[in-house]
Formats: structure tokens, sequence, C-alpha cells
């Protein structure tokens, strides 16, 4: 909880209650004397209330959090928040700088999303995220992570939360009703929603996007969903006034990826998947095709479940083993609406 007497502090930066504050939180020197480290923006409200952070770009080629994290906390007025908002809207600069999922000059630590909270004595993502979670998750309440497809793929509005997590599920309703598929994580540990759910804090991993929605009116829209799900969460644990909406039914289950067999270049199947994105399919049904170099076919992608679609591969050149496609194992069920905190 905020304190409306003293400094929210993150690293180098502190904003006294109504006010906000930007800049670098350093983590380890560059060659050149200058610091790898993260962006952090801090949003201090003029009434107690608990913390929320905001967590983009933790893989660099995923850029609808980076944009959303840094709108949302430059159009947040300190005047009207109870509590704090903390956003860090590139927590892996390096990868972002690469426009690729890790850092290239880190062969051992690559994927911040599997290795965090890292290790203070570690490798440069390592450090990183030791220093993240030293800085700004330890005095963080509620956690949100967004992803996207990055260069390779698309997902629709989809959330992970900790199996068997009230407070997760909570806080993925509090999304909004734009948010139906609301799946257990695959990745037990190695993410900031791993690390902060043991300590009982609300924590959840939210996707939207991917490069084949990067053109200004599709990023525009995935952005302005992402921010439009902020402002909800806030109205729900009572950062912000008015009131917060809530979707009737979920899809809940979990993930099943369908990984290509063959090499090849991807190629639309009868099943329009674009056209199926967040709705129901049936197990063993054609979405994708991989076909040869010559145009003939050489695999279906097939539905492996019943359940909802929420992505698939949109980068044509495929290697086997390469992820295709993104389905919720999952039934649609009602759900109440969860009750309102009070911050």
């Amino acid at each position: 909880m905020t304190h409306t007497s003293e400094p929210l502090r993150v690293g180098p930066l502190a904003a006294l209650p109504g006010e906000r504050a930007a800049g670098f939180v350093p983590a380890i020197g560059r060659v050149d004397g200058s610091s790898l480290g993260f962006p952090a923006m801090l949003v201090n409200g003029v009434r107690p209330g608990p913390v929320l952070l905001l967590d983009g770009g933790i893989h660099g080629d995923e850029q609808e959090g980076i944009l959303a994290v840094a709108e949302f906390l430059r159009d947040l007025d300190p005047g009207a928040l109870s509590g704090a908002v903390i956003g860090v809207p590139a927590m892996n600069v390096g990868a972002f700088e690469a426009m690729s999922r890790g850092n290239p000059r880190d062969s051992h630590t690559h994927d911040m999303n599997r290795i965090y909270p890292g290790r203070e004595s570690g490798y440069l993502t390592d450090r990183v995220a030791a220093t993240h979670a030293r800085t700004v998750a330890a005095i963080a309440d509620i956690e949100i992570t967004i992803h996207s497809g990055g260069n390779i793929c698309y997902l629709a509005e989809a959330i992970f939360t900790t199996e068997g997590d009230p407070l997760g599920l909570e806080l993925a309703q509090a999304m909004g009703p734009d948010w139906k598929i609301v799946l257990d994580s695959p990745h037990p540990v190695g993410s900031p929603m791993a690390a902060m759910t043991p300590a009982g804090k609300p924590a959840i991993t939210v996707e939207l996007g991917g490069s084949a929605a990067t053109m200004p009116e599709r990023l525009r829209d995935n952005v302005d969903t992402l921010k439009r799900a902020l402002a909800n969460v806030c109205r729900h644990y009572g950062l912000l006034d008015g009131d917060p909406a809530y979707a009737p039914s979920l899809w809940r289950g979990h993930q099943d990826v369908v990984m290509a067999g063959q090499s090849g270049i991807l190629s639309p199947g009868g099943g329009l998947a674009e056209a199926r994105l967040k709705q129901p399919i049936t197990r063993g049904e054609t979405l994708l095709q991989i076909h040869d170099l010559f145009g003939e076919p050489l695999e279906d992608l097939n539905a492996p479940c019943d359940g909802v679609l929420f992505g698939f591969r949109t980068y044509p050149s495929t290697t086997a083993g390469d992820w295709a496609l993104f389905c919720g194992n999952a039934s649609l069920v009602d759900v109440s609406p969860p009750a309102r905190r009070a911050a």
C-alpha cells in the first residue's frame, strides 16, 4: 500500500504523492560506459491504495505492451489516483533494440520470461531481471505482464494465470469483457507472474497482437484494447473511480500448442484461421497447411482439441518444431463478477 506522506521510490526515481517521475533504472554497465537497465514510470496517487505494476517488452519483439504501458502511464492523472501505478514499458531493452525475443548479447539467459527473477551475479539478462525484481516487483501489490505474438505469431486476447490461484483469476476477470480466454500457465516458474504468486500477490500474463497487426490502425486498436483493460483493472481495485465491467463467461482450461511437423511455407487451410480467432474449434479440423517450395501440400495443421483458437503462426517460412497453432483446451463457462475491491 502507498502512503500519502512518503515518496514512491524505484531505483534512482522518486515521486511524492500527487507527483509523477520517469527515468532509467540501471542494472549493469556496458562496455561504452552506459548502463543496461530499463525505463520506469511512476504515478503516485493522492490517496492510499495498492501499487499496480505494469510490465511490457519482456520479449523485445512484442511491441504492443511497450506502447500501452507508456501511454497509459503518460495519461494517468495522479490527482485521480488512489495508490500508485508503476510502468516498465520495456523490461528487456537489449532485446527491444535488436527487435528479438531476447538480448542477442546474452547467449546463456536469453529469454527473460524463463529465468525471472534472475540472479544479481548472473549473465546480462539475469542481472536486469534481478534489478527489476528488487527495485520494482518487491514494492508492487498487483502485477500484469503484457506479451504478444512478436515477430512470428498473432495472438488474440488471452490471459494466463497460475493454476488454482483465485487471486490471479480475479485479476484476469478485472481485465474486462474483451478478455474471455483465461488459461492455466504452461510455465509455473521463470516469469514475473510466477514470482509474484507465491507471495500472495495477484499477477497475470496477457497476450494480444503480433507483427502481422502492426500496421497503424491494427496496432492502435490493440494498444487501445490493452489500455481499456488496464483502466478497468484500476477501477476494480479502487485505484480509479468508476464502475468496472466484466465478461459474463470465460473459456477455462489449458493451452495446447501445435508445432509444425514439416519444414516449408505456411499456407492458409480450409479453416480460415483468422476468422476463427476466439471462436470454438473442433478436434481434427484443418486450420492451416504447410506446403513445400513447389506449392504441394506437406502437412495439415489441425486443431488438437475441442475448445477455442486464440493464435497462430503468421511468419510463412516454417521449420519443423516451430509454433503453429495456439489453442485453448477449454470449455466456455458462465462466471459471476468478482466483488470490486476498495482502495
